[in-house]
């Protein structure tokens, strides 16, 4: 049933944004009960958040031994997820949260926690490492990563028909381009 709901949440929300997203909605596209919802989920927040969890793009560490191969995973892991409906319903939710912030804020913050921590531990090792100079800032890090790889997918074939990642070269020249003015 769970792979059905979250299939079923990812759907919905894509389709209706916050604002049709409700458990009734749910229910009738994973085909369950609205009850069965009722009983493990409180809020349709909290389903809402479980199901971009379980589907994040950034669900597995990153540990290549080097900052270069960590950032090329980081890159390659976002590129995916921005191709993946998780990645584009979590934009949506960001967006959403712009206009309904009371309502939408700590999701955003939720969401945005997996990449914040993907990218801390990426910087600690290089600074142990000696590859970044101490003092490296993270948020800037993961800024600059995540921004060229998101721009890139959401512009770069606008219509071309359905995204496809933009693979390991634009990866490698967002990487090297990072770790230039990092360092």
């Amino acid at each position: 049933m769970e792979v059905r709901v979250y299939d079923a949440v990812l759907e919905v929300y894509w389709e209706t944004s916050w604002r049709g997203f409700t458990f009734d909605a749910v229910a009738r596209r994973a085909k369950v009960g609205r009850a069965a919802l009722y009983r493990r989920w409180d809020t349709k927040e909290a389903l809402l958040v479980q199901a971009l969890e379980a589907r994040s793009p950034l669900s597995t560490p990153i540990d290549t031994g080097s900052v270069r191969g960590d950032l090329l995973e980081l890159s390659a892991q976002l590129d995916r997820g921005y191709t993946e409906l998780a990645g584009l319903v979590s934009l949506r939710v960001t967006l959403d949260a712009m206009v309904n912030p009371d309502l939408l804020s700590h999701l955003t913050d939720t969401l945005n926690q997996s990449r914040l921590v993907t990218a801390r531990y990426i910087v600690e090792r290089a600074v142990e490492r000696k590859e970044l100079p101490a003092g490296t800032s993270t948020t800037l890090l993961l800024e600059l990563v995540t921004g060229a790889v998101l721009t890139h997918a959401l512009f770069s074939q606008a219509h071309a028909g359905p995204v496809k990642p933009n693979g390991p070269a634009h990866s490698v020249l967002i990487v090297d381009t990072v770790l230039r003015s990092m360092t």
